[in-house]
C-alpha cells in the first residue's frame, strides 16, 4: 500500500496546486458575493452528481477485480457505460427544468447550467479514471488527471480575467478540460467495451450495492457543505463566498491527503478482500489507518497553528472573516476525513451500505437543526460549531456500527503517540519568538518546517506505526 501511495503523490500534487490556485486566484478576482455564488454552484453540482451517478462508479471499482477474475471486463465496462448515459438523458433535462422554475437569481441560474452540462461530461471522464484506479494503471491516471487539471484550471482562469463570464468561468474550463480528456480516451474506451453486452443481473446488483453509497454521499456532502445553503438564507452572498475561502483553506489540505491515502489503499484493499480474504484485508486497513493518523493529526493542529499566517492566501473582501473560522474548521475537516475516507470503508469492504445511509441521517438532522440556531445567532462561528458539533457525534456512531460490520481497525497507539507529539509540536512553536516586522510568508514557512521537523522527530523517537522501519538511514 505504501509504495502504491508514492505513485499516487504527482498527481495529488497537480490537485494540490490547482485547488489552492483557485482558492487563490478567484478570491481576487471575484466579489465576496461572485464567490459565495460559484461555491453554491460547485456544491449543488457536487449534490446531483453524487445523487444521480457515484453507484455507477462505485461499482467500477467495487467491482472490478471480480470482473477480471471472470475474464467479463467487457461486459462490466458496457454494462455501467450504457446505464450512465441513460440516466444522464432521463434525469439531466428535469434538473434543467427544475433549475429554471426554482431558481430566481439569474446570475446562479446560468452557472448552475454551465454546472449541469459539467456534470454531463465529467460522468463519462470519472468513469474511465475509476477504471484506471480500479486496474492499477496508476502512472495512466496520473497522467490524464493531472492533464486535465491544468486545463481546466487555465481555461477557467483566462475565461474570468478577460470575459464578461466572472464566476461562470471556471465552469466552462471545467467543459472545455473534461471534454479534451474524454476525446483522448475514447479510442481506449471503445475497446474496452468491444464484444461485452449489457447485462442486466449485474446492473441490478451493482444499483443495490451502490444506491446506498449514493444515499450516504450525498449526506456526508450535505453534513460537510449544507450549511453554506443555511448561510445563503439567513446571512448574504458576502457571507457565503468568506465562509467557503475559509472553510476551503483550512480543509483542502486534509481532502488531498485522504483522497491521496484513500486511492492507494482502497484498490489493494478491495484486491485482497476478493482474493486473499479477510484477515488480510484488515491488514491491509490496519496499516492504512496508522498512515492516515500520522499525517493527518498533525496537518490538524498546523493549520490551527498557523491559520493567521495562512489566510493571507485569500483575497482582501474574503480574509478577515475566513480567519475567524479556520482553527475550528481544521477540527472538523480532520473528523470529517477520518469518517469517511477510513471508517466508513468498512461498510464498503462489508457491502453493508445501507447501514452507513441510515446511520448518516442522525448527524445530518443534527447539524441542519443546530444551523437554524446558531448561524442567526452567532454567524459564520455558528455554522462551524454545528458542523464540528455533528461530526463528533458521527464519528462515534460510525465507528460503533463500522467494528460491527468488519471489525474496523482503530489505530488508538498511534493517535496516542501522534498526540504526544502534536502537543510537544505546538509548545515549541508557541513559544518560538517571531520578529513582528518579518512578511506573514515567512512566519508561516518557518513555523511550517519547524513544527515538521519537531513532530518527524518526535514520532521517530516513539517509533510510531513501527515508523523506524520505513525510513532507512545508512
Amino acid at each position: 500500500m505504501k509504495s502504491e501511495a508514492l505513485k499516487y503523490i504527482p498527481v495529488n500534487l497537480a490537485n494540490i496546486l490547482i485547488s489552492f490556485g483557485t482558492i487563490t486566484i478567484l478570491t481576487r478576482l471575484l466579489s465576496a458575493a461572485e464567490f459565495g455564488r460559484y461555491a453554491l454552484a460547485i456544491t449543488t453540482l457536487n449534490f446531483i452528481h453524487m445523487g444521480l451517478f457515484t453507484w455507477l462508479e462505485a461499482s467500477m471499482a467495487r467491482f472490478h477485480e471480480r470482473a477480471s477474475i471472470k475474464d467479463s471486463l467487457n461486459t462490466h465496462f458496457k454494462t455501467i457505460y450504457l446505464s450512465a448515459i441513460g440516466i444522464a438523458v432521463a434525469c439531466l433535462p428535469l434538473v434543467f427544468i427544475a433549475i429554471y422554475v426554482f431558481v430566481l437569481d439569474g446570475r446562479l441560474r446560468l452557472l448552475l447550467t454551465f454546472a449541469l452540462v459539467s456534470i454531463a461530461i465529467h460522468l463519462i471522464y470519472n468513469l474511465i479514471q475509476e477504471g484506471h484506479k480500479a486496474a492499477h494503471r496508476i502512472a495512466r491516471y496520473s497522467t490524464i488527471h493531472s492533464t486535465q487539471l491544468v486545463l481546466s484550471f487555465s481555461i477557467g482562469i483566462i475565461l474570468v480575467m478577460f470575459t464578461p463570464l466572472k464566476e461562470a468561468g471556471p465552469f466552462l474550463g471545467m467543459i472545455l478540460g473534461g471534454a479534451i480528456a474524454v476525446l483522448v480516451e475514447i479510442p481506449s474506451l471503445l475497446n474496452r467495451i468491444r464484444g461485452g453486452h449489457f447485462d442486466q443481473k449485474i446492473i441490478r446488483e451493482y444499483f443495490f450495492y451502490g444506491t446506498p453509497i449514493c444515499f450516504s454521499l450525498v449526506l456526508a456532502y450535505a453534513l460537510e457543505n449544507g450549511d453554506l445553503f443555511f448561510i445563503k438564507h439567513f446571512m448574504n452572498d458576502q457571507a457565503v463566498g468568506a465562509y467557503s475561502a475559509g472553510y476551503n483553506l483550512a480543509s483542502r489540505s486534509f481532502d488531498f491527503i485522504f483522497v491521496w491515502l484513500s486511492m492507494a489503499a482502497m484498490p489493494v484493499a478491495i484486491s485482497t478482500l476478493e482474493r486473499k480474504g479477510k484477515g488480510y484485508a484488515k491488514s491491509v486497513l490496519s496499516d492504512y489507518g496508522d498512515i492516515l493518523i500520522m499525517i493527518t493529526l498533525p496537518a490538524a493542529v498546523g493549520i490551527a497553528l498557523v491559520s493567521k499566517e495562512a489566510v493571507i492566501v485569500l483575497g482582501e473582501p474574503v480574509r478577515a472573516d475566513a480567519l475567524t473560522i479556520m482553527p475550528w474548521v481544521a477540527i472538523a475537516a480532520l473528523l470529517n476525513g477520518f469518517i469517511t475516507y477510513y471508517v466508513h470503508q468498512a461498510f464498503v469492504l462489508a457491502k453493508k451500505l445501507n447501514v452507513l445511509a441510515a446511520i448518516m441521517i442522525v448527524p445530518v438532522v443534527i447539524n441542519f437543526g443546530l444551523n437554524i440556531i446558531f448561524i442567526p445567532k452567532y454567524g459564520l462561528l455558528g455554522a462551524v460549531i454545528a458542523t464540528l458539533s455533528a461530526y463528533t457525534i458521527a464519528l462515534v456512531i460510525t465507528v460503533i456500527a463500522a467494528r460491527r460490520v468488519f471489525t474496523l481497525p482503530l489505530p488508538v497507539m498511534t493517535f496516542a503517540k501522534c498526540a504526544i507529539a502534536c502537543a510537544i509540536m505546538g509548545f515549541c512553536i508557541a513559544i518560538i519568538p517571531m520578529n513582528t516586522n518579518w512578511p506573514e510568508v515567512i512566519k508561516l514557512f518557518l513555523k511550517a518546517l519547524i513544527g515538521a521537523f519537531i513532530y518527524g522527530a518526535v514520532i521517530y523517537i516513539l517509533d510510531t506505526a513501527n515508523i523506524r522501519k520505513m525510513v532507512h538511514f545508512r
